[in-house]
């Protein structure tokens, strides 16, 4: 089973200004529940694990978990928290630029021992997907971390920052926490904008070889229109461009790519257990570039609609068989 560990909110998403007025489409997003929706969709067993207010936003987002079929703890869908609300404007090319209010919200409200209650009801856990603004926030962000390192038995990590400047106050502490974050992780997704972010004035390509031989992770870095590359910790590097798709709007297109990378290597029982520890097997050349070619057409069939709206198997599928 792939765990989603993250935040559940409501984008809303600016529209062409009608004089001094700014009308908004609201869309159900978050890091963590886009990249759950995503790998559903495509037929995979996700839990979300995040918590949900009891407000009239987060009546929606439990619609929209069952609507997708992903589990949810209903222990964690009442918070009396109020819902974390984003709102975002889009430029030439449809990439958003955003504002959030965050603090004190039900996502980023929890406790360690909330997630461990949670994540120790599911006994085929594998991989656990972690980061975004759950991650930068507290209190939640130093609960997350702490109750991903007392978990037993440890599943993969999949770290995927998805780095928000709008929410951290102290880069300086959230780059101790991302280091944190990469020791306990196997898997990391990073854009190259993360990258810049996490490691200022860097070679992105030689920085994302370090990282993944330094942390012995390996690393996924997306490149937007110049595609992506995966960096193996023996120093190896496999790249794919992109799909080349109508883009619409760039909402929800990393968490996309996540969700369906995630979905492809489960089934194919690339996440699992050696011992008391996690380990991940049979990353081949061919998988790793056949992963990375199902996960960029999830995440340009994603792009090719309005707000985060990942593709179905089948959708994805088609795609690729038209390539």
């Amino acid at each position: 089973m792939i765990g989603v560990i993250g935040e559940a909110l409501i984008d809303f998403i600016a529209k062409k200004a009608d004089g001094s007025s700014v009308p908004f489409d609201s869309h159900i997003g978050g890091c963590g529940l886009n990249a759950a929706t995503a790998a559903a969709r495509l037929q995979s067993p996700v839990g979300f694990i995040g918590k949900i207010s009891f407000d009239m936003f987060g009546r929606r987002i439990i619609e929209h978990l069952v609507d997708n079929q992903v589990m949810f703890d209903p222990d964690l869908c009442s918070a009396k928290e109020y819902s974390l609300l984003a709102f975002a404007s889009l430029d030439a090319e449809g990439k958003a630029s955003y504002a959030f209010f965050c603090d004190g919200t039900a996502p980023v409200s929890f406790t360690k021992e909330e997630l461990l209650a949670t994540m120790g009801e599911h006994t085929d856990l594998r991989v656990v997907h972690v980061g975004s603004v759950a991650l930068a926030v507290q209190p939640g962000c130093d609960a997350i971390l702490a109750a991903l390192e007392a978990f037993e038995p440890k599943p993969i990590i999949f770290l995927d920052p998805n780095v928000r400047p709008a929410v951290i106050k102290d880069m300086v502490q959230y780059r101790k926490r991302m280091n944190r974050a990469f020791t306990l992780s196997s898997l990391v997704k990073l854009s190259d904008e993360d990258l810049l972010l996490l490691f200022p004035q860097c070679d992105a390509h030689a920085k994302a070889a370090e990282v993944a031989r330094d942390y012995h992770v390996h690393l996924i870095l997306t490149l937007g229109k110049q595609g992506s590359i995966w960096f193996k910790p023996d120093g190896q590097s496999f790249s794919l461009p992109i799909i080349d798709l109508p883009v619409i709007d760039t909402v929800g297109a990393g968490d996309t790519f996540s969700g369906a990378l995630l979905s492809y290597l489960h089934e194919r029982n690339c996440f699992g257990v050696d011992g008391q520890k996690p380990s991940l097997s049979g990353l081949g050349e061919d998988l790793i570039k056949d992963a990375l070619r199902f996960a960029t057409a999830a995440s340009a069939i994603n792009c090719s609609r309005k707000g985060c709206d990942p593709p179905t198997k089948d959708e994805v599928e088609l795609l690729l068989s038209r390539l």
